[in-house]
């Protein structure tokens, strides 16, 4: 073959393989893309839990008074918190919410437990979001246990209601808790009174359990609040903040969050909002005493 023929030979054999190469290249740009992964469903809500200790806002010359400085700084820790709805415990009661939520939370709306005590259980929800399906119902407020003679079990009655995510209408149940402390300062016999504390938040414990069971079956369910303990054995389902702590003067967690009705993917991890109050609090102590501990929740 003359040198010519091979030149044009080889020239035909390279436009070849480089058509080769094109196709495939075509044929991989052509092949369909890999199937994506179906999208999440369901309506995305943040709950949580906030023990603000004491909270008035009614009387000026109490030691607990919450000045409109205090509130405003309340409000930007509920606000930073990214919560849509939250279980408050330790609420002096409806006054202070109506001097609380129009001046500081506007478009926000609550309701609770008012006894006329410092220690009322609430709900507090952002209206643009959130909305209530039930409202809100006390528990066992009259029920009674046997220790060293009969006792009330709750001096707090666990708070339920079931709420729906405006956008979805999807609704899920909250149950505000407060349960007994375990503190026995002024007691004559410490270690008897630290034996009847733990009596009665057994005894709470017990009926909370029972409560939990007749709530099943009716969509996700959360039982949150201040459990005064940092271990909540009685529950199979509990989100408890893994880093850091819900009650930084004790360096403890006393704050929880029990689920029942949806699967554990479906909740991301308790997160934790710092609430303290430069004005109220100091070296030892802070004011108020427990964060806000929220999780964000993808409703089923």
């Amino acid at each position: 073959m003359s040198s010519a023929r091979k030149a044009a030979a080889a020239v035909a054999l390279l436009v070849l393989a480089g058509a080769f190469v094109c196709l495939h290249r075509a044929a991989v740009r052509l092949s369909p893309p890999e199937a994506a992964p179906p999208p999440e469903s369901g309506a995305r809500v943040v709950i949580g839990t906030f023990n603000i200790e004491n909270f008035s806002m009614t009387d000026p010359q109490s030691r607990t008074h919450y000045t409109r400085s205090d509130a405003a700084s309340l409000a930007r820790s509920i606000v930073r918190s990214g919560a849509d709805v939250l279980a408050l415990q330790e609420i002096e009661g409806d006054a202070t919410m109506r001097a609380f939520v129009p001046a500081f939370l506007p478009g926000w709306d609550f309701f609770g437990n008012d006894t006329r005590s410092y220690q009322d259980l609430y709900f507090l929800w952002n209206a643009a979001r959130i909305e209530p399906a039930e409202g809100a119902t006390a528990y066992y407020p009259q029920s009674s246990f046997v220790h060293e003679g009969t006792k009330k079990v709750f001096d707090r009655p666990p708070l339920k209601a079931v709420f729906r995510e405006k956008s979805s209408g999807k609704t899920f149940t909250l149950v505000n808790v407060h349960l007994k402390s375990k503190f026995v300062l002024g007691a004559r016999d410490r270690e008897r009174a630290q034996q009847a504390n733990t009596e009665k938040r057994r005894a709470q414990l017990a009926l909370l359990n029972d409560l939990s069971e007749r709530l099943r079956g009716k969509g996700p369910l959360f039982v949150l609040g201040d459990f005064n303990d940092d271990i909540v054995s009685d529950f199979d389902q509990v989100l408890t903040l893994s880093g850091g702590y819900s009650y930084d003067s004790k360096k403890s967690n006393l704050d929880h969050i029990v689920f029942a009705g949806i699967e554990r993917s479906r909740l991301g991890e308790a997160r934790e909002t710092e609430t303290r109050i430069e004005r109220r609090s100091t070296k030892n102590r802070e004011r108020p005493d427990h964060d806000i501990i929220t999780v964000e929740v993808l409703l089923p």
